[in-house]
C-alpha cells in the first residue's frame, strides 16, 4: 500500500481543502485499489483496462441501463476511484456527467493514480457535500443517478435515511432511474426500506456480490410495462456497447424480485 502523497499536478492550484481525506492505494493481480487511510476498498481499476468497471458491484449498478439505456444527464454522488466517471466519459460520450465529491484529496488521487480525465463538456466535478448539493437543487433533473457514498470508516452510506433518498428522487426527471450501492447482510434491510419508502415502492434489488455489496435500482414516474424478452434484447445491446455483463442481470433481477415474464417498473 502506498500513501503520503503530495498534491502537485499539471498546473492545478489547490485551494484550501474543505475536507481532508487520507488517501492511498494498493495493487494486487493487475488491479489498483483506492483506500481512505484504512483497509476498506473504496474503488478499483484494472490497470490495463482503466475505463472498464473493475468491480462486480460497479457492474451491478449499471443494471439501471436496462430501464434507461441512453441517458443524456448523469449525476454521480461520490467519486470513489473514478470508476463511474471514467466509464460514462468513455462509453457514453453523448451524456454529460456531473460528479459531486466533497474531498479534493480524493479527486487529486484519481487524477494521479486512476486515470481520471480532465473536465470537459462531458465531465464536471463539483466539490460539495452531496446532501447539500441535492437540497439546493441548482441543476436540471437527470436521467441517471449513481449513489456510492462511503467514508473512511465504511460502516455504511454517509447518508442513509428517507429524507436523503427523497432528495435523490427529486433529482431525477420523470422516467429517470437511480442506482444505490449498499452493504449486504443485516445492514441491507434498513437501507432498502428507506429507499423503497422514498421512491413509493418503485425499487428492484440485485443479489449480493463477492465484495459484500448489494445494489438497489429505483425509478421515478409512472410505472412502465416491461417484458423479460424485451430486457434480454436490450441487455445484449448494452453488453456489446458498454462492455458490461448485462445479460446475466436479467436472471438476477428475476430471481431477487420474483419477476414474471411481464411486469411493471
Amino acid at each position: 500500500m502506498i500513501s503520503g502523497i503530495q498534491f502537485f499536478s499539471k498546473g492545478i492550484l489547490m485551494a484550501k481543502k474543505k475536507v481532508r481525506t487520507p488517501v492511498d492505494f494498493s495493487e494486487l493481480g493487475g488491479y489498483r485499489y483506492l483506500h481512505f487511510g484504512s483497509e476498506w476498498i473504496q474503488g478499483g481499476m484494472q490497470i490495463n483496462r482503466p475505463y472498464r468497471l473493475a468491480l462486480e458491484y460497479q457492474q451491478s449498478m449499471m443494471a439501471l441501463a436496462l430501464f434507461e439505456p441512453h441517458p443524456k444527464e448523469i449525476l454521480q454522488l461520490g467519486l470513489g476511484a473514478a470508476g463511474f466517471a471514467k466509464f460514462t466519459w468513455k462509453y457514453l460520450p453523448e451524456a454529460k456527467t456531473t460528479v459531486v465529491e466533497i474531498s479534493e484529496d480524493v479527486y487529486m488521487a484519481c487524477r494521479m493514480w486512476f486515470k481520471l480525465p480532465e473536465e470537459d463538456d462531458h465531465l464536471k466535478i463539483v466539490f460539495e457535500d452531496c446532501k447539500k448539493y441535492l437540497f439546493e437543487g441548482n441543476f436540471d433533473p437527470v436521467d441517471w443517478l449513481l449513489v456510492d457514498i462511503y467514508d473512511a470508516e465504511a460502516w455504511g452510506p454517509v447518508y442513509d435515511d428517507v429524507p436523503f433518498y427523497r432528495l435523490c428522487r427529486k433529482a431525477l426527471r420523470e422516467g429517470g432511474v437511480a442506482s444505490f450501492n449498499l452493504f449486504g447482510g443485516e445492514d441491507f434491510e434498513q437501507s432498502y426500506k428507506a429507499i423503497s419508502e422514498a421512491f413509493y415502492g418503485q425499487v428492484l434489488i440485485m443479489p449480493e456480490v463477492q465484495e459484500g455489496n448489494r445494489i438497489v435500482i429505483a425509478s421515478k414516474g409512472e410505472k412502465k410495462d416491461y417484458s423479460i424478452e424485451q430486457l434480454k434484447e436490450r441487455a445484449a445491446e448494452i453488453q456489446a456497447r458498454l462492455k458490461v455483463p448485462a445479460k446475466k442481470w436479467i436472471k438476477m433481477l428475476q430471481k431477487e424480485n420474483s419477476l414474471s415474464n411481464e411486469f411493471k417498473f
